[in-house]
């Protein structure tokens, strides 16, 4: 399960690369470096634009990649962490 997540993580980062080609030509520079630093930016510029630009099909990849992501990292345990909680046969 781990790594199906990381691969539902690694197409995400692609189709936020494939936007951020798209934005930096056509929105700018200063959108672009905003894209880089900030991917939810990246990410809501390329569902403004989805339809002008033709990203439809990239969005609705990267939006599934994204949920599928989150359910698989939890699934697989990802998202554990055990604070305070000592190992079984540790004493503090």
């Amino acid at each position: 399960m781990g790594i199906l997540a990381l691969l539902c993580l690694l197409g995400s980062i692609v189709c936020w690369i494939i936007v951020l080609i798209r934005m930096f030509k056509e929105a700018g520079v200063v959108h672009g470096i905003i894209g880089i630093l900030c991917s939810l930016w990246a990410f809501i510029w390329g569902w403004m634009n989805a339809g002008k630009y033709g990203l439809r099909n990239i969005m609705l990849i990267w939006t599934v990649l994204i949920i599928a992501y989150v359910i698989l990292g939890y699934l697989s345990g990802g998202f554990n962490y055990s604070y305070g909680v000592n190992p079984a046969g540790v004493t503090p």
